[in-house]
């Protein structure tokens, strides 16, 4: 299941009334409902599998330090987002450097186990596969030699489907800003992946 985190979903009201008592069960709970699209997302901006497997954890951390703020009637899809996004820039603030990608075929080692990557299954064509996954290669590696602002408008607009005025709410950035970053980034993708969509 490729679930976006845009997806408004209300949690469990006795599920947050046990999180906000530190039932660490619960909160367990929590985390398996979320930690693989909260990977997901923060795979695809910051491009580099252990700070994408070491800000996820950072994101729960965060959530649990404030569960006592947790509200049961809020879309905690979106809340869950806007801490990874303001992680996910902190993170660009404090690292300038452009990290290769990690192979997507590969799971994620994590303490207790391995998280799987969700890479969806394209064709039970051999041939066919490999060429959906030369493509879904070349387009993380086109994603990860975009700047961190440019590379995060094209994820939340093109993956997790935000539009562009949550965009800019969600960066802290005027919405002509946003449109901007969007076009070149989008102008650089086209030129880097013509080949695959000529």
């Amino acid at each position: 299941m490729n679930e976006r985190l845009t997806t408004q979903r209300s949690i469990d009201p006795e599920l947050i009334r046990k999180i906000r008592d530190g039932d660490v069960s619960a909160f367990e709970q929590l985390f398996n409902s979320y930690q693989k699209r909260v990977y997901n997302l923060i795979y695809r901006m910051v491009g580099n599998d252990q700070d994408a497997a070491d800000l996820t954890q950072e994101v729960f951390v965060r959530i649990y330090s404030a569960r006592h703020r947790l509200q049961s009637e809020e879309a905690f899809g979106a809340y869950i987002r806007t801490i990874s996004t303001n992680l996910c820039r902190d993170h660009f603030r404090r690292v300038k450097r452009r990290v290769k990608a990690d192979s997507l075929d590969e799971p994620i080692s994590v303490d207790g186990g391995e998280i799987e990557r969700e890479v969806a299954d394209w064709s039970t064509n051999p041939e066919r596969t490999l060429e959906k996954k030369d493509l879904q290669a070349a387009v993380q590696g086109a994603l990860d030699t975009l700047s961190d602002e440019h590379r995060a408008v094209v994820v939340l607009h093109h993956i997790e489907g935000m539009d562009l005025k949550d965009i800019a709410q969600e960066l802290g950035i005027p919405e002509g800003t946003v449109k901007s970053r969007l076009a070149r980034a989008r102008d650089e993708l086209k030129r880097k992946l013509g080949h695959y969509v000529a």
